[in-house]
């Protein structure tokens, strides 16, 4: 392929500058930075102002500088992207709708999606603004939500908190306004705003002759309100740093709070940053490791993992019943809870080396998924926790459904692509897509010719020198795992010869599936490119060059804690990168 030879050319997933090319090739760098700031929006009554008064001091008290790359070069000293506003995510509005208003709540349903950019919804969230017709969905789903909030007794008895003494009782309206807008918008409200909105409830109120009809006007305002939609995380100057902001500790509540928990910030968390202990290393740290502690951490890491290894496609499995009878319309969930089960039990039961996902032996089965592998079925419906066989090909992540059913054909298995999302997506380096003008689709094997094997077939393409460069750097990768049909079931032979899965990556040999799975466990740019990709999924852009020093300072600190999943949650909530920003373009 023209021009294949390891120059980014911003593949689907995410990629930065610090994505490089494969060893061997000759690499550009990528789009740096974290493209366009959003827009505002007309979301409610226009765009969104400043975080209001009451807002403490943001962490720590000056910038920190960039630390030296891998191998000795160099990075730019730390200098943060600009900061943006960032709409809410679909996941992040639902579950602070139902933290503020209670779970009993129905949300509508048609709301408009969200916009995956680099691989994230979160930065798609920071470079898009809602369409107008997502406003007009917004403003209606407001009204409705507050009616259902304040219609029954029990959900507006925990909502308010006090008792009205008429149908217009400003100090009752006023309390509820103060309360739930801290919550809603993660900072005090202003005394006009407070004003305005109290004014809203008692006018209603008075002209509908029922205070709880007046109030659900002023709870869709607060709802509706951009200071609500997006998240205003914009800093304030840094005196030792001029060049940096600082973000205050409302701020600072509402970034951990939606990174860790995806959710608008509890009482405890908004207290801490009223009260400055936010502004602190150490107060900061007691907060962190509060929500990361949480089993409600484990929803936010499950969007992160599900995003990151596009588990939403499962869906919509192209493989075809009558090549692979073993599809069915529930077979692409079952494969997502498999993958979703195993990275929750190592990620947050125990406290171990993140790596075992390559090569643990553990798994999650229901009965379907125990047919296609042929292991034990469990009774009931339920998955249940098995352990695959100690002499077997298929273990961790790369021998589940889920990866090896999304990177194949309709009708074939697709080294390429295995070896692709390997690269691209587990050790963040860049394949280029191919120029337009080469026909990608592999030849069939020719009528009354001894059919050939995928192997035999891909060595015939690659002998094409416009197609080398980048099947090199995938395919025998993927070959590895040829074992694998193209819905993930075991095989031993493919048109009658016996499968050579061996394989090499960056140098390593390796004879099979289990010898990939452990040169990808020991590969040192594993745990740059989860760091990498955990920074774009918390901070919502691509890391820019002044950022990239930070991001290798965390991997390097992840592999010292033993690549420990919550200590690279709770190293980047404590590095700069989550506490600074840049001036807004």
């Amino acid at each position: 392929m023209a021009g294949c030879t390891g120059v980014i050319a911003e593949p689907p997933a995410a990629r930065g500058n610090g994505d490089r090319p494969p060893p061997g090739g000759s690499g550009g760098t990528g789009n740096a930075g974290n493209g366009g700031s959003a827009g505002t929006g007309n979301a409610g009554n226009g765009g969104s102002g400043g975080a209001g008064n009451g807002s403490t001091g943001g962490a720590g008290n000056g910038g920190v500088g960039g630390s030296g790359g891998a191998g000795g070069t160099s990075t730019p000293a730390f200098a943060p992207a600009p900061a943006t506003l960032r709409r809410l995510t679909l996941g992040q509005y639902t579950n602070s709708v139902r933290d503020l208003l209670g779970a009993a709540v129905t949300l509508p349903t048609d709301l408009e999606p969200d916009t995956s950019l680099n691989g994230f919804a979160s930065i798609g969230a920071a470079r898009t603004a809602f369409s107008p017709h997502a406003i007009e969905q917004l403003e209606t789903a407001a009204l409705s939500l507050s009616q259902q909030a304040l219609a029954d007794p029990k959900m507006r008895a925990s909502l308010v908190g006090c008792m009205p003494a008429a149908a217009a009782d400003d100090a009752c309206a006023r309390q509820v306004v103060t309360g739930l807008g801290r919550r809603a918008w993660r900072r005090p409200l202003t005394p006009d705003e407070v004003n305005r909105y109290t004014a809203i409830a008692t006018q209603a109120g008075t002209t509908l002759n029922d205070f709880w009809k007046g109030l659900q006007y002023a709870v869709a305002g607060l709802l509706q309100s951009p200071h609500f939609l997006y998240r205003e995380e914009l800093g304030t100057p840094n005196a030792a740093v001029p060049s940096q902001r600082a973000f205050n500790g409302f701020e600072i509540a509402t970034r951990l709070s939606y990174f860790a928990w995806a959710t608008t910030p509890d009482d405890q968390l908004l207290n801490a940053a009223e009260a400055g202990t936010l502004s602190t290393e150490d107060g900061l740290r007691v907060q962190a490791e509060r929500l990361i502690a949480s089993p409600r951490a484990h929803a936010s890491t499950e969007t992160f993992f599900g995003e990151l290894l596009h588990l939403a496609d499962l869906d919509d499995l192209p493989q075809l019943p009558n090549v692979f009878p073993q599809v069915s319309a529930t077979l692409g969930a079952s494969m997502r809870g498999e993958t979703l089960r195993v990275l929750e039990d190592i990620a947050w039961n125990g406290d171990g080396d993140f790596r075992n996902v390559f090569d643990t032996r553990t798994t999650f089965v229901n009965a379907e998924l125990a047919k296609l592998y042929g292991v034990p079925a469990p009774s009931g419906v339920d998955f249940v926790r098995t352990t695959l066989p100690s002499d077997g090909l298929r273990l961790g992540l790369l021998g589940q459904g889920s990866f090896l059913a999304l990177n194949a054909h309709a009708d074939s298995t697709s080294p390429t692509r295995r070896g692709k999302f390997i690269r691209e997506v587990l050790l963040c380096q860049a394949i280029p897509a191919p120029p337009p003008d080469v026909d990608t689709t592999l030849p069939p094997n020719p009528p009354g010719t001894m059919s050939l094997t995928m192997r035999q077939r891909l060595e015939k393409h690659r002998s094409q020198p416009a197609c080398a460069a980048c099947h090199q750097a995938m395919d025998p990768i993927g070959l590895a795992l040829e074992n694998f049909d193209a819905v993930g079931a075991f095989r031993t032979s493919e048109v009658g010869q016996t499968i050579d899965a061996s394989g090499v990556l960056d140098g390593v040999t390796f004879a099979d599936a289990r010898g990939l799975s452990s040169a990808l466990k020991n590969h040192a740019d594993v745990a740059t490119c989860l760091t990498r990709s955990m920074f774009r999924f918390a901070t919502g852009h691509v890391e820019t060059p002044g950022e990239e020093g930070a991001v290798l300072a965390l991997a390097q600190k992840l592999a010292g804690d033993g690549y420990r999943f919550r200590s690279l949650l709770l190293g980047l909530v404590m590095s700069p990168t989550f506490r600074f920003t840049g001036a807004p373009e």
